[in-house]
């Protein structure tokens, strides 16, 4: 892939932020701390307390990138600062490059050591040798970057209210592109709160970086929208990992909106966060589109296709799943690489659209499975096992009306649920049903034995958009909770 094109089609959001205070000029490529050098500007901006903008203009150079090369370490930048590289022209790739390669052996994980000594690489705790790194800050806005080589490409450390945008990241050995975390420096890496918050990643290419990016121990109230995530191949020096991981305690108020995931093990990662919003977003080619763990996760209009797994809530997780567009997974797509050179499930059953628990199929719970309150769900595990619908084979499609779908859903008594229905072409790549495309939804109560009955009416007589006079349709049974269901089993209508 051709990422100077791609990052041409990310189109320009805004201009790059304006300065606070001086503007220090950087129009050499030289790393010795002399006048006019990117050490010299980061430097004379920390010793003035922040307030600077940091403009990179290689002043005379032909076009074409202009790499500086560090021979060590940046100091971390103190805000409030802006540091914007130049551009191409608008909408292009950076002109301006940062390589660590210098500093790290590139050719092996070993160079991005774990904090505790123990691994290294990705899916390790690591705060390793970044390009760019702001700890203990914020309001710092960088740009207009292209940035290589390093163990983390930007760090942002117990900071807020920072903005990363319009840079290109890529060949990482360590930990991420962009990382974003509360980790309090401790030997157990515990999170804090409020320190890692309001942070905004957008409009950024990240590609082979191991994680595209993190939000990890205790980050909150952070937005990634708008980026380009993707693995170029499995045999790069760091294994493919996590599109954005949120791992650790206390991340909250996470938002992924209108991102591209392709290549990795998890797209997202979403472990224990909550209040997490994921809309718009297309995630592709990956072992497991989404997991999450967390409560209050909504993930809502994606194109979750061509993976092994389309979506996954596990632990306790509460995730309400609606309007997405889960199509064509079920690939043969193995977990992939570790950092400890293995692969995790590499036969994992997990081959549906939705998965509760990520394990395969969960049958619909009889009553006597279940607690002592004999209803025919279950209070625990991932989306408390919520039931899916059975569509009815007395559902018909008119050749000149209607499509009417009917069914039962056999869920808690005297409660009310939500019915989703999706149209799809066919199977997926492993004979399961998903959802390829939304019809709309309908709101059901149970009776007191946890029994409702439903019928569905699509009036346009033509659910795939295309005039197929058949199709496989499913459901969905989301309760008051938010905990949606797996698909139903297919039920196949024609004209």
């Amino acid at each position: 892939m051709n990422t100077r094109t791609l990052l041409g089609t990310l189109a320009m959001a805004g201009s790059i932020g304006a300065a606070h205070g001086e503007t220090l000029v950087v129009n050499k490529a030289t790393d010795d701390g002399s006048q006019h050098t990117l050490r010299w500007a980061i430097e004379s901006n920390n010793a003035a307390g922040g307030g600077s903008r940091i403009q990179l203009d290689p002043t005379g150079k032909p076009s074409g990138e202009w790499v500086i090369r560090l021979e060590s370490l940046l100091p971390p930048i103190k805000g409030p600062a802006v540091i914007a590289g130049k551009r191409r022209g608008r909408g292009d790739a950076p002109e301006v490059v940062i390589d660590g390669s210098r500093i790290v052996d590139t050719t092996t994980t070993a160079s991005c050591p774990a904090e505790n000594g123990v691994g290294a690489g990705p899916n390790v705790r690591s705060l390793q040798k970044p390009a760019l790194a702001v700890v203990d800050s914020g309001d710092v806005d960088i740009s207009g970057l292209e940035i290589r080589n390093f163990c983390i490409g930007i760090m942002l450390l117990r900071s807020h209210d920072n903005r990363i945008h319009h840079n290109v990241i890529h060949d990482m050995v360590g930990a991420a592109g962009v990382m974003i975390t509360g980790d309090d420096g401790s030997a157990a890496g515990n999170a804090t709160s409020g320190l890692s918050t309001r942070n905004l990643v957008e409009y950024n290419v990240i590609y082979d970086t191991g994680d595209g990016g993190e939000c990890t121990r205790g980050t909150s109230d952070t937005t990634y929208q708008y980026n380009v995530f993707f693995q170029s191949s499995p045999n790069t020096v760091s294994p493919r990992s996590q599109g954005v991981e949120c791992a650790g305690n206390g991340n909250t108020g996470i938002a992924f909106l209108y991102n591209t995931f392709t290549g990795y093990s998890d797209g997202l990662q979403l472990n224990t966060a909550s209040d997490v919003t994921v809309i718009g977003n297309t995630i592709t080619k990956s072992t497991y589109g989404i997991t999450a763990s967390g409560t209050a996760v909504v993930i809502r209009d994606n194109v979750i296709t061509g993976n092994r797994m389309g979506i996954g809530p596990g632990g306790n997780a509460r995730v309400t799943i609606s309007g997405n567009r889960i199509h064509d997974n079920g690939q043969p797509i193995l977990s992939l690489a570790t950092s400890a050179g293995g692969t995790t499930n590499p036969a994992s059953p997990a081959l549906l659209g939705i998965d509760l628990g990520v394990n395969g199929i969960t049958l619909n719970d009889p009553a006597s499975s279940c607690p002592s309150d004999g209803a025919p769900d279950c209070d625990t595990g991932p989306n408390e096992l919520q039931n899916f619908p059975v569509l009815s084979a007395s559902s018909s499609w008119a050749a000149s009306g209607p499509i009417v779908l009917n069914g039962t859903l056999q869920s808690r008594p005297n409660a009310t649920f939500t019915i989703e229905f999706f149209a799809n072409h066919g199977l997926n790549a492993a004979g399961l049903a998903e959802g390829e495309r939304p019809l709309g939804s309908i709101t059901v109560a149970t009776d007191g034995s946890g029994s409702a009955t439903f019928s569905f009416s699509v009036a346009s007589g033509d659910p795939l958009g295309d005039g197929t006079g058949a199709a496989y349709f499913t459901a969905t049974a989301t309760g008051a909770a938010g905990s949606t269901s797996e698909f139903s089993a297919p039920l196949q209508v024609s004209k």
